[in-house]
């Protein structure tokens, strides 16, 4: 069985991987969910090769875990790319596949409820993906995306298989935001996943 796997002009590292394997003795054992790739990231990847951002755009990737979604950004629109995570041990699977990307991308360690209008004023679009997973993150991630809005974010994708929490996420978006679709994705390459992705215009 391959230790890697190739997508969207990404190498993207399985847990076999021994670089993986060595992070994990050297103690970055990720404590929220954190321990592999997720699969809802290949939705916003998908949809962006059909709707691109401009070139150079400040990127926000919540939620990074190992950030293959922000790096997918730094290297098709060479994005300006930050990843954020409450859980710190991530930082050294996104560095690792940074570097194996030959791509730049910064880490910070921040929950969202730590994301204030000041920090969030540093970027364009903010990205997530399977991030809401918990009935608890709906309120956190919805506040999140009113100071999005109050920061001058342009726009705001969280891409879910469309957990309870997430569709609650949506529908509070849809009540408070005047520009909000909810657009369906089936993919069968390079895995087979669906789900739906939440785009928020200001």
């Amino acid at each position: 069985m391959a230790d890697h796997r190739r997508a969207f002009g990404l190498r993207i590292l399985n847990a076999s991987h021994r670089d993986i394997a060595r992070l994990k003795r050297e103690g970055h054992v990720a404590e929220i969910h954190g321990n592999r790739f997720w699969n809802s990231s290949f939705l916003i990847m998908d949809y962006l090769r059909r709707h691109p951002f401009r070139k150079r755009v400040r990127v926000l990737e919540v939620g990074c875990g190992w950030g293959l979604l922000g790096m997918y950004c730094a290297r098709r629109f060479d994005a300006r790319v930050t990843g954020i995570d409450a859980d710190g041990a991530v930082g050294a699977y996104l560095d690792l596949h940074a570097e194996l990307n030959g791509v730049k991308m910064a880490f910070e360690r921040k929950r969202f409820s730590q994301l204030t209008v000041d920090y969030l004023s540093q970027f364009d679009v903010l990205l997530g993906a399977d991030i809401c997973f918990w009935d608890e993150l709906t309120p956190e991630l919805f506040n999140m995306i009113r100071r999005a809005r109050r920061a001058g974010i342009s726009k705001v994708m969280i891409a879910d298989p469309c957990r309870s929490p997430f569709e609650e996420l949506a529908d509070r978006c849809d009540d408070a935001f005047d520009s909000v679709e909810r657009v369906e994705k089936w993919l069968k390459t390079p895995v087979r996943a669906s789900g739906e992705i939440l785009i928020v215009d200001f």
